[in-house]
């Protein structure tokens, strides 16, 4: 289904109101010398349902930098994109029966009104990628594009805790098999998949990072099986990396929400390594 595939692509009923729950952290402790503010993300999801608390606000404008999972402000992230997505001596009509390709290429002509043959050596999960705008629909926002807007505004430099070619060689560890298997339940599951994306949302916007990693972990068997390389190896190879960062400068990082709950959360891994994680509400 879907949500198998966007979860972990992308990530992750309660109304808004008052929160005792907040998605911004400060990271403090003896081996940095400034903090380093944490806010977790939802990759994309409807402009109606777009929310950045006055907090937020605040704390951003404090800080000196902007550290994404990636550095989309570089000028070589689109060549590197595209580059590391494509497919080598490989296309899906190969990995794919003739029936289940037909099938795929009617649903991109007549939901995403894009020809397959141009796209067919892309790499599965890549282009799960293009399902999302068809899922969030055509007003979509990005917490992402709204950092880097305000990071160009207050004149803040950008990073990444990441490069695009790691990023996208974590994908790589999931089989083409096991990559084209899902792809085909999101294409099959469309609609149930949009509703069950509907209610991701719905616990995003509960602020509670801790409740979006659960749900991430208990509806998906994908995301358990290879969560290891997706969530918890980059988890693990950003903590010295945002140390760095709070010894540089007063920092805003911002990643995807699945990656701080959990045990070995960004947010649990900074306390064993003795930082104080305060929530900023």
């Amino acid at each position: 289904m879907l949500r198998k595939l966007f979860l972990l692509v992308v990530l992750t009923a309660i109304s808004i109101g008052v929160f005792s729950q907040s998605l911004l952290y400060k990271v403090t402790g003896d081996k940095t010398e400034h903090p380093v503010y944490i806010y977790g993300t939802i990759h994309a999801l409807p402009q109606a349902d777009f929310f950045v608390d006055a907090a937020v606000t605040e704390k951003f404008a404090e800080t000196n930098m902007l550290v994404l999972e990636v550095d989309m402000s570089s000028p070589t992230m689109a060549l590197e994109v595209q580059t590391a997505m494509m497919m080598k001596d490989n296309s899906i009509d190969k990995l794919i029966t003739p029936e289940e390709y037909q099938r795929l290429g009617k649903f991109f002509a007549d939901s995403l009104q894009m020809p397959i043959e141009i796209l067919k050596q892309i790499k599965p999960l890549m282009l799960s990628s293009f399902l999302i705008q068809k899922v969030v629909g055509a007003q979509a926002a990005s917490y992402e594009g709204y950092f880097m807007q305000e990071a160009m505004t207050q004149q803040k430099p950008m990073g990444g805790l990441e490069t695009v070619g790691e990023q996208i060689g974590y994908m790589d560890l999931i089989p083409l098999e096991k990559q084209t298997q899902m792809l085909m339940e999101s294409i099959d599951d469309f609609n149930k998949s949009k509703t069950e994306f509907k209610m991701l949302v719905e616990i995003y916007k509960s602020r509670d990072a801790e409740k979006v990693y659960k749900v991430m972990m208990e509806s998906s068997e994908e995301f358990k099986q290879f969560g290891e390389f997706l969530i918890d190896k980059r988890n693990e190879n950003w903590i010295p990396k945002i140390v760095e960062l709070g010894n540089a400068q007063v920092t805003f990082v911002a990643v995807g929400c699945g990656h701080l709950g959990g045990e070995k959360g960004v947010l649990n891994l900074l306390r064993k390594e003795g930082f104080s994680v305060e929530m900023v509400e």
